[in-house]
Protein backbone atom coordinates (compact mmCIF):
# COMPACT_ATOMS: atom_id res chain seq x y z
CA UNK A 1 0.00 0.00 0.00
CA UNK A 2 3.28 2.52 0.97
CA UNK A 3 4.28 1.52 -2.97
CA UNK A 4 0.95 2.40 -4.27
CA UNK A 5 0.91 5.90 -2.20
CA UNK A 6 4.01 6.76 -3.32
CA UNK A 7 3.53 5.92 -7.00
CA UNK A 8 0.70 8.02 -6.60
CA UNK A 9 1.28 11.03 -4.67
CA UNK A 10 2.70 12.75 -7.47
CA UNK A 11 -0.67 12.83 -9.43
CA UNK A 12 -2.71 13.84 -6.69
CA UNK A 13 -0.39 16.67 -5.40
CA UNK A 14 -0.24 18.37 -8.92
CA UNK A 15 -4.15 17.58 -9.48
CA UNK A 16 -4.94 19.82 -5.97
CA UNK A 17 -2.36 22.31 -7.48
CA UNK A 18 -4.52 23.22 -10.38
CA UNK A 19 -7.30 23.30 -8.16
CA UNK A 20 -5.41 26.03 -5.65
CA UNK A 21 -3.86 27.75 -8.68
CA UNK A 22 -7.80 28.53 -9.63
CA UNK A 23 -8.83 29.38 -6.13
CA UNK A 24 -6.31 31.90 -5.85
CA UNK A 25 -6.32 33.34 -9.61
CA UNK A 26 -3.37 32.84 -10.76
CA UNK A 27 -5.50 30.19 -13.53
CA UNK A 28 -8.02 32.04 -14.75
CA UNK A 29 -11.59 30.83 -16.13
CA UNK A 30 -9.67 30.23 -19.80
CA UNK A 31 -6.62 28.28 -18.17
CA UNK A 32 -8.13 24.69 -18.70
CA UNK A 33 -9.03 25.45 -21.96
CA UNK A 34 -5.73 26.37 -22.91
CA UNK A 35 -3.62 23.52 -20.79
CA UNK A 36 -6.07 20.90 -22.61
CA UNK A 37 -5.31 22.52 -26.22
CA UNK A 38 -1.59 21.99 -25.19
CA UNK A 39 -2.12 18.78 -24.68
CA UNK A 40 -4.77 17.84 -27.75
CA UNK A 41 -2.15 19.34 -30.20
CA UNK A 42 1.30 19.25 -29.29
CA UNK A 43 2.33 16.98 -26.27
CA UNK A 44 -0.14 13.95 -26.74
CA UNK A 45 0.86 13.64 -30.17
CA UNK A 46 4.37 13.58 -28.73
CA UNK A 47 3.77 11.48 -26.27
CA UNK A 48 2.05 8.56 -28.78
CA UNK A 49 4.66 8.66 -31.02
CA UNK A 50 7.13 8.03 -28.32
CA UNK A 51 5.27 5.38 -26.68
CA UNK A 52 2.96 3.03 -29.22
CA UNK A 53 5.71 2.26 -32.14
CA UNK A 54 7.77 0.35 -29.45
CA UNK A 55 5.49 -1.53 -27.47
CA UNK A 56 4.41 -5.09 -28.23
CA UNK A 57 1.31 -4.95 -29.87
CA UNK A 58 -0.36 -8.83 -28.67
CA UNK A 59 -3.57 -9.74 -30.66
CA UNK A 60 -5.40 -9.36 -27.64
CA UNK A 61 -5.32 -5.58 -27.72
CA UNK A 62 -7.55 -5.60 -30.55
CA UNK A 63 -10.65 -6.84 -28.54
CA UNK A 64 -10.11 -3.62 -26.32
CA UNK A 65 -11.46 -0.81 -29.23
CA UNK A 66 -14.53 -3.87 -29.72
CA UNK A 67 -15.10 -4.09 -25.78
CA UNK A 68 -15.00 -0.10 -25.83
CA UNK A 69 -17.63 -0.28 -27.88
CA UNK A 70 -20.26 -2.43 -26.96
CA UNK A 71 -19.54 -0.73 -23.31
CA UNK A 72 -20.54 2.57 -24.94
CA UNK A 73 -23.58 0.94 -26.75
CA UNK A 74 -25.23 -0.54 -23.57
CA UNK A 75 -24.14 2.33 -21.45
CA UNK A 76 -26.14 4.69 -23.79
CA UNK A 77 -29.02 2.41 -23.63
CA UNK A 78 -29.50 2.08 -20.01
CA UNK A 79 -28.78 6.23 -19.91
CA UNK A 80 -31.66 6.61 -22.44
CA UNK A 81 -34.23 4.47 -20.37
CA UNK A 82 -32.88 5.45 -16.80
CA UNK A 83 -33.61 9.72 -18.61
CA UNK A 84 -36.55 8.66 -20.62
CA UNK A 85 -38.32 6.98 -16.71
CA UNK A 86 -37.17 9.48 -14.88
CA UNK A 87 -38.68 12.01 -17.12
CA UNK A 88 -35.83 14.28 -17.25
CA UNK A 89 -36.09 17.34 -19.46
CA UNK A 90 -34.18 17.32 -22.90
CA UNK A 91 -31.37 19.14 -22.08
CA UNK A 92 -30.74 17.06 -18.34
CA UNK A 93 -31.16 14.04 -20.71
CA UNK A 94 -28.54 15.14 -23.44
CA UNK A 95 -26.42 15.56 -20.41
CA UNK A 96 -27.00 11.79 -18.83
CA UNK A 97 -26.20 10.16 -21.65
CA UNK A 98 -23.02 11.84 -22.73
CA UNK A 99 -21.84 12.11 -19.46
CA UNK A 100 -22.93 8.16 -19.25
CA UNK A 101 -20.99 7.42 -22.18
CA UNK A 102 -18.30 9.29 -22.62
CA UNK A 103 -15.10 8.05 -20.67
CA UNK A 104 -12.13 10.70 -18.98
CA UNK A 105 -9.69 8.23 -20.00
CA UNK A 106 -7.21 11.31 -19.94
CA UNK A 107 -7.98 11.20 -16.11
CA UNK A 108 -6.30 7.65 -15.74
CA UNK A 109 -3.28 7.85 -17.77
CA UNK A 110 -1.29 8.97 -14.44
CA UNK A 111 -2.20 5.67 -12.96
CA UNK A 112 -1.63 3.89 -15.67
CA UNK A 113 1.65 5.66 -16.29
CA UNK A 114 2.68 5.10 -12.80
CA UNK A 115 1.42 1.69 -12.40
CA UNK A 116 1.76 -0.22 -15.93
CA UNK A 117 4.24 1.97 -17.83
CA UNK A 118 4.23 2.14 -21.16
CA UNK A 119 2.90 -1.17 -22.00
CA UNK A 120 -0.26 0.02 -20.17
CA UNK A 121 -0.28 3.35 -22.02
CA UNK A 122 -0.81 2.21 -25.35
CA UNK A 123 -3.76 -0.33 -24.25
CA UNK A 124 -5.05 2.91 -23.06
CA UNK A 125 -4.64 4.82 -25.71
CA UNK A 126 -6.46 1.91 -27.53
CA UNK A 127 -9.35 1.42 -25.50
CA UNK A 128 -10.01 5.13 -26.35
CA UNK A 129 -10.64 4.83 -30.49
CA UNK A 130 -13.89 4.55 -29.61
CA UNK A 131 -14.26 6.57 -26.94
CA UNK A 132 -12.70 8.99 -29.12
CA UNK A 133 -15.48 9.03 -31.99
CA UNK A 134 -18.41 8.64 -29.35
CA UNK A 135 -17.37 12.33 -28.18
CA UNK A 136 -17.17 12.86 -32.13
CA UNK A 137 -20.61 11.76 -32.23
CA UNK A 138 -22.37 13.07 -29.39
CA UNK A 139 -20.49 16.87 -30.37
CA UNK A 140 -22.03 16.37 -33.68
CA UNK A 141 -25.59 16.10 -32.41
CA UNK A 142 -25.14 19.01 -30.44
CA UNK A 143 -24.03 21.33 -32.22
CA UNK A 144 -26.30 20.11 -35.37
CA UNK A 145 -29.29 20.73 -32.90
CA UNK A 146 -27.74 23.97 -32.31
CA UNK A 147 -27.20 24.40 -35.88
CA UNK A 148 -23.18 25.19 -35.72
CA UNK A 149 -22.14 21.64 -37.20
CA UNK A 150 -22.17 23.03 -40.65
CA UNK A 151 -20.97 26.27 -39.36
CA UNK A 152 -17.88 25.17 -37.42
CA UNK A 153 -17.48 21.52 -38.88
CA UNK A 154 -17.09 20.32 -35.00
CA UNK A 155 -17.37 16.36 -36.27
CA UNK A 156 -14.44 17.07 -38.84
CA UNK A 157 -12.32 18.66 -36.68
CA UNK A 158 -12.47 16.02 -33.52
CA UNK A 159 -12.43 13.20 -36.16
CA UNK A 160 -9.45 14.65 -37.82
CA UNK A 161 -7.71 15.69 -34.36
CA UNK A 162 -4.10 15.32 -33.83
CA UNK A 163 -4.23 12.28 -31.47
CA UNK A 164 -6.11 10.52 -33.30
CA UNK A 165 -4.19 10.86 -36.71
CA UNK A 166 -1.46 10.89 -34.62
CA UNK A 167 -2.48 7.21 -32.74
CA UNK A 168 -3.19 5.78 -36.56
CA UNK A 169 0.39 6.58 -38.08
CA UNK A 170 2.10 5.37 -34.61
CA UNK A 171 0.44 2.16 -34.52
CA UNK A 172 1.51 1.78 -38.33
CA UNK A 173 4.83 2.90 -37.35
CA UNK A 174 4.53 -0.41 -34.76
CA UNK A 175 3.47 -2.37 -37.43
CA UNK A 176 5.94 -1.95 -39.66
CA UNK A 177 8.81 -1.51 -37.46
CA UNK A 178 9.72 2.16 -38.42
CA UNK A 179 11.25 4.22 -35.29
CA UNK A 180 11.92 8.04 -35.50
CA UNK A 181 15.51 9.00 -35.39
CA UNK A 182 16.87 9.19 -32.51
CA UNK A 183 17.50 12.90 -32.13
CA UNK A 184 13.72 12.83 -32.80
CA UNK A 185 13.10 10.35 -29.99
CA UNK A 186 15.04 12.92 -27.56
CA UNK A 187 12.46 15.55 -27.88
CA UNK A 188 8.89 13.72 -28.35
CA UNK A 189 10.35 12.20 -24.95
CA UNK A 190 10.71 15.54 -23.78
CA UNK A 191 7.70 17.21 -25.02
CA UNK A 192 5.68 14.30 -24.42
CA UNK A 193 6.34 14.36 -21.01
CA UNK A 194 4.48 16.87 -20.22
CA UNK A 195 1.15 15.63 -20.61
CA UNK A 196 0.26 14.01 -17.50
CA UNK A 197 1.33 17.12 -15.65
CA UNK A 198 -0.74 19.24 -18.13
CA UNK A 199 -3.55 16.71 -18.08
CA UNK A 200 -3.95 16.91 -14.13
CA UNK A 201 -3.35 20.69 -13.78
CA UNK A 202 -5.99 21.01 -16.63
CA UNK A 203 -7.96 18.65 -14.77
CA UNK A 204 -7.59 20.55 -11.32
CA UNK A 205 -8.51 23.96 -12.92
CA UNK A 206 -11.51 22.83 -14.41
CA UNK A 207 -13.33 21.23 -11.18
CA UNK A 208 -16.22 23.12 -10.68
CA UNK A 209 -19.14 21.90 -8.12
CA UNK A 210 -22.45 23.30 -8.12
CA UNK A 211 -25.89 22.66 -6.49
CA UNK A 212 -27.86 20.15 -9.03
CA UNK A 213 -30.84 18.05 -8.41
CA UNK A 214 -28.93 15.45 -6.42
CA UNK A 215 -30.96 12.00 -8.21
CA UNK A 216 -30.17 12.87 -11.57
CA UNK A 217 -26.40 13.18 -10.04
CA UNK A 218 -26.24 10.01 -8.65
CA UNK A 219 -28.13 8.34 -11.42
CA UNK A 220 -25.33 9.67 -13.80
CA UNK A 221 -22.26 8.43 -11.29
CA UNK A 222 -23.81 5.06 -11.35
CA UNK A 223 -24.56 4.72 -15.16
CA UNK A 224 -20.82 5.88 -15.95
CA UNK A 225 -18.76 4.35 -12.94
CA UNK A 226 -20.78 1.49 -11.33
CA UNK A 227 -22.35 0.13 -14.24
CA UNK A 228 -19.26 0.70 -16.18
CA UNK A 229 -17.31 -1.50 -13.52
CA UNK A 230 -19.91 -4.23 -13.80
CA UNK A 231 -19.70 -4.23 -17.56
CA UNK A 232 -16.12 -3.72 -17.71
CA UNK A 233 -15.56 -7.25 -15.70
CA UNK A 234 -18.33 -8.83 -17.66
CA UNK A 235 -16.46 -8.21 -21.11
CA UNK A 236 -13.32 -8.69 -19.66
CA UNK A 237 -14.86 -12.51 -18.80
CA UNK A 238 -16.97 -12.63 -21.76
CA UNK A 239 -13.32 -12.12 -24.21
CA UNK A 240 -11.09 -14.17 -21.84
CA UNK A 241 -9.07 -11.39 -20.96
CA UNK A 242 -6.27 -11.51 -18.83
CA UNK A 243 -3.52 -9.25 -17.07
CA UNK A 244 -2.96 -6.44 -18.44
CA UNK A 245 -5.61 -5.78 -20.65
CA UNK A 246 -8.21 -6.97 -18.09
CA UNK A 247 -6.64 -4.33 -15.62
CA UNK A 248 -6.79 -1.66 -18.17
CA UNK A 249 -10.70 -2.58 -19.48
CA UNK A 250 -11.99 -2.96 -15.97
CA UNK A 251 -10.22 0.58 -14.74
CA UNK A 252 -11.57 2.49 -18.40
CA UNK A 253 -14.86 0.69 -18.42
CA UNK A 254 -15.19 2.57 -14.55
CA UNK A 255 -13.06 6.06 -15.76
CA UNK A 256 -15.29 9.17 -14.54
CA UNK A 257 -17.51 11.42 -17.28
CA UNK A 258 -15.21 12.99 -19.44
CA UNK A 259 -15.04 16.62 -19.38
CA UNK A 260 -15.86 17.13 -23.06
CA UNK A 261 -19.71 16.67 -21.42
CA UNK A 262 -18.45 20.20 -19.98
CA UNK A 263 -17.71 22.00 -23.35
CA UNK A 264 -20.79 20.34 -25.12
CA UNK A 265 -23.22 21.90 -22.71
CA UNK A 266 -21.93 25.22 -23.27
CA UNK A 267 -23.84 24.88 -26.26
CA UNK A 268 -27.02 24.21 -24.18
CA UNK A 269 -25.65 26.33 -21.39
CA UNK A 270 -28.67 25.44 -18.40
CA UNK A 271 -26.76 22.50 -18.55
CA UNK A 272 -23.22 23.53 -17.57
CA UNK A 273 -24.18 23.04 -13.45
CA UNK A 274 -24.87 19.77 -13.95
CA UNK A 275 -22.42 18.90 -16.27
CA UNK A 276 -19.36 20.38 -14.73
CA UNK A 277 -20.34 19.10 -10.78
CA UNK A 278 -20.97 15.62 -12.80
CA UNK A 279 -17.58 15.83 -13.91
CA UNK A 280 -15.73 17.16 -10.39
CA UNK A 281 -17.96 14.39 -8.36
CA UNK A 282 -16.85 11.68 -10.88
CA UNK A 283 -13.45 12.68 -10.42
CA UNK A 284 -13.80 12.25 -6.62
CA UNK A 285 -15.14 8.96 -6.57
CA UNK A 286 -11.84 7.52 -9.05
CA UNK A 287 -9.44 9.22 -7.20
CA UNK A 288 -10.81 6.76 -4.50
CA UNK A 289 -12.01 3.74 -6.52
CA UNK A 290 -8.96 3.65 -9.07
CA UNK A 291 -6.04 2.78 -6.61
CA UNK A 292 -8.00 0.33 -5.07
CA UNK A 293 -8.98 -1.28 -8.56
CA UNK A 294 -5.12 -0.91 -9.19
CA UNK A 295 -4.69 -3.23 -5.53
CA UNK A 296 -6.83 -5.92 -6.77
CA UNK A 297 -6.52 -6.47 -10.28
Amino acid sequence: MFDLAFLLSPAYTIFFFGMLLRKTSVFDDDAAGVLFKLVHYLTLPALLLSVLPYVVISRTMFFLPLVSVLLILATVAVATLTGKVSGMTAKSFSVLVGGSAIMNLGFLMPFVQAFYGDDGLARLFVFDIPNGLSACAIASTFAAREGLDSKNGMGRKLIASPPLLTLIAALLMNAFALHPAPIAVAVLHSIGGLTIPLILLGLGTSFRMAKVNPFHLAAAITLRMLLGLALGLWLASLFHLEGLDRAITVLSASAPAGLNIVRFASIEKPDRDYAATLAASCMIASMILVPVLLTIL
